[in-house]
Formats: C-alpha cells, sequence, structure tokens
C-alpha cells in the first residue's frame, strides 16, 4: 500500500533490512532494475522525516554523497520515505571482513564528514531544523550519528551518509564530540570479537580524525573536553530509555561506562552549563 502511494505500485521483491532500533527499513527491487530503501518512521516521527528529506536533498544538490529522495509522504499514520539504494555496505561491514581497509575506510569517513560541515547554512535549512545551542563555533549541519553503521562504501571510497534523523546546526565540535563517543563508548552486539572490535575502532578514529584534518588549515579538534562531556552525557539520556527493550543490546553496565567518561571529561574542564536537548 505505502509504495503504491509513494510511486512504486509494483515492486518485484520488499526486503526486511535490520540495524536500526528507530525505524522500519526496506530495500526494493523496483521494475527495470531500480533499487530504492523505503523507511518508515514512527507516527510521531513526521518532523524527522521531514527534516531528512531537506538535509538530504540539500546536501545532494552540492554534490554530497547522501541518498536521493524519491518521494515522501504518510500513509496510515506513519510518514514513509522512498530513497535511492546505496551501492556497497555499511563501513564497518565491510572492515569486519576486511580489516586492513580502515584507514583508508576511515580517512574517507573524515573527509566527508568534514565536507558535510562545510555545507553553509541559510535560508529554509536554519528555519527547519533544530540548534544545539552550545559552543562558539561555527553554525554547520551536524548528522549527530556519524558512525561506521551509517557510512556506507563499496570498498573503494563512500558511497552514501545514511540515517539523518538526529540532524540539527550548531557547532561542528560537537557533531565530532559525538562521533567519538560512539567509537569508544556505543554497545556493541552479542557475539562481537571484543579485541578486535577495540582495536578496530581505535584505529578507524585515528584515521577518521586524520582525514577530517586534512581538510582543514587549522586544528578542528581544539577545546575539546567540555564538548565530549556534553556528547557523553547527551549520549547517556538518549540510550537509557532503550534499556531492556526487545532487539535491543544495551546492557546496565554500558551505561555506566558512559556515565564515567563523561563525569571524567567534565570535571577537567571549567564550568558549562548541562546538555540541553534540541
Amino acid at each position: 500500500m505505502v509504495l503504491s502511494e509513494l510511486g512504486v505500485p509494483a515492486p518485484e521483491r520488499a526486503i526486511a533490512v535490520t540495524g536500526g532500533w528507530d525505524t522500519l527499513l526496506w530495500r526494493v527491487d523496483a521494475f527495470e532494475g531500480a533499487q530504492f530503501a523505503l523507511r518508515v518512521f514512527r507516527p510521531e516521527q513526521a518532523a524527522t522525516c521531514r527534516r531528512e528529506v531537506l538535509v538530504m536533498r540539500a546536501l545532494a544538490e552540492r554534490g554530497l554523497a547522501v541518498p536521493s529522495v524519491a518521494a515522501h509522504r504518510t500513509s496510515g499514520g506513519r510518514p514513509a520515505l522512498l530513497m535511492s539504494w546505496c551501492t556497497g555496505q555499511p563501513v564497518l561491514q565491510k572492515l569486519s571482513a576486511k580489516p586492513w581497509r580502515v584507514w583508508a575506510l576511515g580517512t574517507a569517513m573524515g573527509r566527508i564528514h568534514a565536507r558535510i560541515h562545510r555545507v553553509s547554512v541559510h535560508g529554509e535549512l536554519i528555519q527547519a531544523l533544530p540548534t544545539i545551542e552550545f559552543g562558539d563555533g561555527q553554525r554547520s549541519i551536524l548528522h549527530m550519528d556519524f558512525h561506521p553503521l551509517n557510512v556506507m562504501t563499496d570498498g573503494r571510497g563512500i558511497t552514501g551518509v545514511l540515517d539523518w534523523a538526529n540532524v540539527a546546526v550548531g557547532d561542528p565540535r560537537v557533531d565530532l564530540a559525538r562521533t567519538v563517543t560512539i567509537l569508544r563508548l556505543a554497545p556493541t552486539p552479542p557475539g562481537s570479537p571484543t579485541p578486535l572490535l577495540r582495536a578496530v575502532r581505535a584505529i578507524l578514529e585515528l584515521a577518521w580524525r586524520t582525514g577530517y584534518r586534512g581538510e582543514h588549515r587549522s586544528d578542528p579538534f581544539h577545546g575539546m573536553d567540555p564538548f565530549y562531556a556534553w556528547a557523553g552525557e547527551w549520549m547517556e539520556r538518549d540510550l537509557a530509555p532503550k534499556l531492556g527493550k526487545p532487539g535491543v543490546w544495551l546492557q546496565p553496565s554500558d551505561l555506566a561506562k558512559i556515565s564515567r567518561w563523561a563525569r571524567a571529561r567534565r570535571e577537567r574542564t571549567t564550568p558549562l552549563p548541562p546538555p540541553g536537548g534540541y
């Protein structure tokens, strides 16, 4: 029903894709070999869907690797978004098979992250996107969930940056700190090879930083401790309601680790306001 309303009346097949905690996702094989991603949001996420459409269109116009929006509408009370299917695999999946590619893919992630932050924010974007009032740097588009499960690769380069549900406007160091907390503190799925994953994460972070720095003349990671504290506290507050829900591998020990990390960063800096929502 929803595919027909979005302009795909008779798909060859639709395959559910796992991996997200907040929305439903399918790969849709349509006529003449066309492939799409269908993302269906919860009823209360209408504004989130509109923001994703707006920012992906703005970034695509500037030649950045994001899915192109084919159609979007509300069906059965739930917002739905049909977009182009990005070729390749998530960076994390590619690295699980070929960990020796971590430096090349990590630096590529850093470069595209920096280019996203360089996109000027004005007009409709300013009006539609929430602002994170923390820091005093330039005003940039913040992905706020930039990590190797949301970045696609064909093994050579980046083919798409996905999942713009948390997109906002603010100091780019907020977004950088958010990525660092994810790479260092995000809970791992059951059965993950922990020592190997920890090593790959550390190298990936260094490579991502190197790629990001390569797009700047000055150090973009200056004065980060307040942002690390903010991001850690934001992460803990964001994840806590998910504890114990079906399909979520979060454990109380994960939240405790995040809390300790954020507290240590806050103790190393001058007093700042608490992390606000947006």
